[in-house]
């Protein structure tokens, strides 16, 4: 929605997300801020498609996934009692879609008959096409809205209404209290899913069924949130405010950083089971096909002594 600011603002971002930001600081702060989003919008999505090609879902710790469900509950309740930014509250819902559609798949993969199915997981260029795509159209889209709102409310910014803000509740309200009780509780949960994904992956000694891709973005996406934060302002107080919030990006992030690193070594060993694997198959055949030789040269032995064919 096109909307007006106070004094000094970026017509831009103004134009097309309806928020008022001003400063380069400002700036800087809300384009990192908005590549966190976009990064945890999509960062489920290589996992849920893994487990959907390969028909498994035994890569990811039960307490990976029962931490991060527990914690986009807590997200969810608390985005709702604090009033938080519209994205945020559709942020928070989404992730419990992404958290139904994962348990769902963790449970329906169990099954016995769907263990033997196994399909290739490289990115095909079909697929690549198609997420290239949507990407363009996204980004498109948002700077032509944006530019052509900015123009807008560069030659006629009264004819605009004045941005909404999120209704401040007071300090000491149950409302508060409880929204913020709720949403620091979702911190430790977050962190806590982490090592439990690496005890599990330590103890399978492989990286098959994990997606590097999830990791590799939810790390992405904390560290943009870090970034957003920390240029947001550098004063003291406000930065003793976010310490919670800042732990909550730098501490999973590192252990992202860990699981990464974990499976790129499993993956080398995997390759070599792979590789032995695939030699012993091999080596099976030639026994058979040497079986199948020596049964040929006897049947055939027998069969000329019976008819007296050697002459």
């Amino acid at each position: 929605m096109v909307c007006r600011c106070d004094g000094e603002y970026n017509k831009f971002i103004s134009g097309i997300f309806g928020e008022c930001v001003s400063g380069t600081q400002g700036v800087v702060s809300f384009i990192f801020g908005w590549i966190s989003i976009c990064c945890w919008i999509i960062a489920y999505v290589p996992q849920i498609r893994i487990n959907f090609l390969l028909k498994r879902s035994d890569a990811l710790s039960t307490v990976f996934l029962l931490c991060w469900i527990f914690g986009d509950i807590s997200n969810l309740i608390s985005c709702f009692m604090l009033n938080q930014l519209f994205t945020q509250q559709i942020l928070s819902v989404l992730f419990i879609g992404f958290d139904v559609v994962l348990v769902g798949q963790q449970f329906y993969y169990q099954r016995p008959k769907n263990q033997a199915i196994s399909l290739s997981i490289k990115l095909r260029i079909s697929e690549a096409l198609v997420y290239t795509f949507v990407i363009v159209i996204i980004v498109n889209n948002i700077l032509w809205g944006g530019f052509h709102n900015q123009f807008g409310l560069q030659l006629q910014e009264m004819a605009y209404d004045m941005c909404s803000t999120p209704k401040q509740l007071e300090h000491s309200s149950a409302q508060y209290i409880i929204g913020n009780v709720v949403a620091y509780i979702s911190l430790p949960l977050y962190f806590a899913s982490r090592p439990g994904q690496i005890i599990k992956n330590h103890r399978r000694k492989s990286a098959v069924g994990l997606s590097l891709g999830m990791f590799f973005i939810t790390s992405s996406a904390n560290y943009t949130q870090l970034v957003s934060l920390l240029t947001m302002s550098q004063e003291r107080e406000y930065l003793i405010q976010k310490i919670p919030y800042i732990l909550a990006c730098i501490l999973p992030a590192s252990c992202d950083v860990i699981i990464i690193m974990q499976w790129f070594v499993y993956s080398k060993a995997d390759k070599v089971r792979g590789s032995k694997k695939e030699l012993e198959k091999e080596c099976n055949l030639e026994d058979k096909d040497k079986e199948i030789d020596r049964v040929d040269t006897v049947e055939m032995t027998v069969s000329t002594f019976v008819t007296g064919d050697n002459k």
